[in-house]
């Protein structure tokens, strides 16, 4: 075998070993929702067949039921107002708290922004209790503020993180010529500093309300019955005794949409937003 053939065949081996991971680790990921997705369409008594059917007549059943007979269009709307309201804050907050650790010169400053990655590493479940607690006292549990403050604090450090680290990347000579044109430091950020944000801002907002579209645990202490969300909704399809997997998957299947969409939208925005900061510290 010449060198030529020996090196054909390991490019083919490569290629073939990087083909064959991708292929598992595509399947690994889409198997579960290609099984909720069908399972929504079939017939109750379809979704119990081993294994499962790949050809079957498609029916509407469970989406009809979820709508009609659920009020599943108010966890809908609760889902949305929760998740935009706590992006939208996060957002702001984490905007306007990334620019004052740019613009401060306290030494300290380093070490804050460290420990703030590291709150991504507390379990949500350690703070439930506290939260409650707050909540409680202040009568903000039980509608929209609970969970919409719950999930915004959880977001806040992580984004500052991540803003923060652009921001870092920004020429200062952008920010300079802002204060000798006369405009104050306020003036430098929404005028100067917030239109560069773009990439960061379009990874933030993913993250965000990926988070609080999907979350469930603040969101089933934090609500009542007439405020839950999307989660909670699902989760109520499972009893005691039996699971309506049909509906459930239905209503799975229409949660997952909206943040599929969002993905599409804003994925271009969110390696660039993500990897800002990672070369210059």
């Amino acid at each position: 075998m010449t060198v030529k053939d020996r090196a054909f065949f390991g490019r083919l081996s490569a290629f073939l070993l990087k083909f064959v991971i991708l292929f598992s680790a595509s399947l690994i990921a889409l198997v579960p929702v290609w099984l909720v997705v069908t399972n929504s369409l079939k017939r109750s008594l379809d979704i119990s067949i081993v294994p499962p059917a790949v050809f079957f007549r498609p029916v509407l059943t469970h989406y009809a039921k979820i709508f009609l007979q659920d009020d599943f269009t108010v966890y809908f709307r609760n889902s949305f107002v929760i998740t935009g309201i706590s992006t939208s804050v996060t957002i702001f907050f984490s905007a306007l708290a990334g620019y004052g650790f740019l613009i401060s010169k306290a030494r300290w400053i380093g070490k804050i922004t460290d420990i703030l990655l590291l709150s991504k590493m507390v379990m949500p479940i350690t703070v439930l209790i506290p939260f409650y607690l707050i909540l409680s006292t202040l009568n903000l549990a039980g509608g929209y503020p609970g969970p919409i403050l719950a999930h915004s604090a959880i977001n806040i450090p992580f984004v500052i993180w991540m803003l923060l680290g652009f921001m870092r990347e920004l020429p200062k000579e952008l920010l300079e010529a802002g204060r000798i044109d006369g405009c104050s430091r306020m003036g430098v950020f929404w005028r100067v500093v917030f239109p560069l944000l773009s990439p960061a801002l379009g990874a933030a907002v993913i993250l965000a309300a990926q988070y609080s579209w999907n979350e469930y645990l603040f969101a089933v202490q934090l609500t009542k019955i007439n405020t839950y969300t999307l989660t909670v909704a699902i989760a109520r399809f499972v009893g005691t005794v039996a699971v309506d997997w049909g509906k459930s998957s239905a209503a799975a299947s229409i949660t997952m949409v909206p943040i599929i969409i969002l993905g599409f939208v804003m994925q271009k925005y969110l390696v660039q937003g993500l990897t800002a900061g990672a070369v210059k510290g």
